[in-house]
């Protein structure tokens, strides 16, 4: 599932990114791979932007950009 499509907060595992996108090649830069485990933290009332946690980073990231980047729910 990509990480626009999430309707809960909760842990998720990257498994993999669009480097083509500028804003996610920056946020690969900042440690955001394949295999990292990011955490949905809020989002908005009306659903764009949505904040994610990783590394110990806060970070909003609009929906257009939540779309690059495939994850997997953790249990």
């Amino acid at each position: 599932m990509r990480l626009n499509q999430i309707k809960k907060d909760g842990l998720f595992r990257v498994l993999d990114l669009n480097s083509n996108n500028a804003c996610i090649s920056r946020l690969m830069s900042m440690g955001l791979l394949p295999g990292q485990e990011i955490r949905l933290v809020h989002k908005a009332p009306l659903g764009d932007p949505i904040a994610i946690e990783f590394n110990g980073c806060h970070m909003s990231l609009r929906l257009i950009d939540a779309a690059e980047i495939e994850v997997e729910k953790v249990q």
